[in-house]
């Protein structure tokens, strides 16, 4: 019901590459509106808090079986300075309730995002605004990437002067089965260490509560054999 405040109410979080459109209505994907509100119904308003403090209050409208973020959301918007090309997490506090941050130039703090390409052995940029000054061009890097608390170990290289994620991404790709087209955003926690969290081309977030510990371990003595014998 909505009133409801258990953990399972206020998942998942869901996000929006923005289009032009949306910078004056956005659209609530409907895997995460079933989820926060049921099949029936949702509330009429929200109230969304962003990264600097302010609180604002959207209403809901209804069209075709989805929900919108409607009137109020323009107020966001130009607020944020939130425009086509922008992209948007939202996070639920509670039903009626989300933390929005937004990622300008595919960078918010100390996270960033990206789309999953359709071949794993592509180079990922890391912004540089995310690296560490110590990062250095002349030495292996080995980035131990966490989802769900699983670590996954995976290489940072240079091409054309740009860091990037490149072997040890495949790995990820074929475990957790994910589909070209979902986004990505990766969040540095520790030096080369980074948190991921996947969300589906619907744009809610994906748990992986049902990853295989065991074969993720098994991925870590294979990798680090694999680092050992290229040293």
């Amino acid at each position: 019901m909505p009133g409801s405040s258990s953990l399972s109410i206020r998942e998942p979080c869901f996000c929006r590459h923005m289009k032009k459109a949306d910078e004056i209505i956005l659209s609530i994907p409907s895997d995460a509106a079933c989820k926060l509100w049921g099949v029936d119904m949702g509330p009429t308003n929200v109230m969304i808090h962003t990264d600097d403090g302010h609180i604002f209050n959207v209403f809901l409208t209804e069209s075709k079986g989805n929900l919108f973020f409607f009137h109020g959301w323009s107020n966001v918007t130009q607020h944020l300075g939130l425009s086509k090309g922008c992209f948007v997490v939202f996070n639920p506090l509670d039903c009626t309730t989300f933390k929005l941050t937004p990622f300008i130039d595919g960078v918010s703090g100390s996270s960033f995002w990206t789309y999953l390409l359709r071949t794993s052995s592509h180079f990922y940029v890391i912004p540089e605004v995310i690296l560490p000054e110590t990062f250095s061009t002349s030495i292996d890097l080995i980035s131990t990437i966490m989802i769900n608390n699983n670590p996954f170990h995976v290489r940072i290289e240079t091409d054309g002067g740009k860091f990037g994620f490149t072997v040890g991404i495949d790995v990820i790709v074929s475990l957790l089965h994910l589909e070209p087209g979902c986004f990505l955003i990766f969040t540095k926690f520790f030096g080369n260490d980074f948190n991921l969290k996947v969300f589906g081309k619907n744009g809610v977030e994906n748990n992986f509560l049902d990853v295989d510990v065991d074969v993720v371990r098994l991925h870590f003595v294979t990798y680090m054999l694999f680092i050992h014998l290229l040293i």
